[in-house]
């Protein structure tokens, strides 16, 4: 999983993003599929430094236990560390409540966790739209096997824009951004599903008998603050890599166009609105 490399400085730049898009309806769904068992027990897959868990915990009642899987032990380290300290705060008895694994998520094996601590919710942020195909199939299969809920948010669906001042360059590079995402990111066989990850794992899951909703994440930065010029900056630089990757022959029109928009993002002439796709899967009742 070379390809899945994401520092601690960019996981914590985009929590503030992160946590303002999502929608509380499927907060709702979730902590009511726990309040009907006889334990939390949480997987958060991807965990990285934290986020998603830093999201929920407040969410769910206090018997949420979770178990962090990642692929890089320092994140999990740092988000252990976070997470502690922050379930104490809103639930100061639920004791210890918080464990790491280091995995490969190529390896993952849901069943087996279960047999030795029985699974409620799995839950990821930011990583479906990494995922190939075949590695989102796995993941459907092992939920069903264990019958499990699952919370997959923050998933790109393709849906960007640079807001305030058009630009007729960005549907380009919007598109060769998009193009670039299914490149195979090692999250399983082949190409990465990229902003089709979201509609492949919904049409899976209620094929494999699941109750499924979805909401839109998007995040919505406004022009002229100072953490959408930080993050802004990120983005913008970033699809501008991945379209001169992908349209080389187009590389010096893009340079302009990076220029341009970086101007406009630092003097506060533009926002930025990502899209994403979030996804509640249930179990239905045998």
């Amino acid at each position: 999983m070379s390809e899945l490399l994401f520092d601690s400085e960019w996981l914590t730049l985009r929590r503030r993003a992160d946590h303002q898009a999502r929608d509380t309806l499927l907060n709702e769904e979730a902590n009511y599929w726990l309040t009907t068992r006889q334990r939390s027990h949480i997987v958060d897959l991807g965990a990285g430094n934290g986020n998603n868990a830093h999201y929920l915990i407040p969410w769910l009642g206090p018997q949420q236990h979770w178990r962090l899987i990642d692929h890089d032990a320092g994140l999990l380290k740092d988000a252990r560390r976070g997470l502690e300290e922050l379930i104490q705060t809103h639930h100061p008895d639920a004791g210890h409540c918080i464990d790491t694994g280091e995995m490969d998520l190529n390896a993952l094996d849901l069943p087996s966790l279960h047999q030795q601590w029985p699974i409620d919710l799995v839950t990821a942020s930011a990583l479906l739209d990494l995922a190939s195909e075949s590695w989102i199939e796995g993941l459907v299969g092992q939920c069903q096997r264990i019958q499990a809920a699952v919370l997959l948010v923050l998933n790109v669906n393709g849906h960007w824009s640079i807001t305030g001042i058009k630009d007729p360059l960005d549907e380009t590079i919007r598109q060769a951004f998009n193009t670039h995402q299914t490149k195979s990111k090692g999250l399983g066989q082949g190409a990465a599903l990229g902003p089709m990850a979201a509609f492949n794992a919904v049409d899976q899951f209620k094929a494999a008998g699941f109750e499924v909703q979805t909401r839109t994440s998007v995040w919505q930065l406004l022009a002229g603050s100072a953490y959408t010029k930080a993050l802004g900056f990120q983005l913008i630089n970033g699809w501008h890599q991945a379209a001169c990757e992908m349209l080389p022959d187009q590389t010096h029109e893009f340079d302009v166009w990076f220029v341009r928009r970086q101007t406009q993002l630092n003097t506060g002439q533009v926002g930025i609105e990502v899209g994403h796709t979030d996804i509640y899967a249930e179990p239905l009742a045998s």
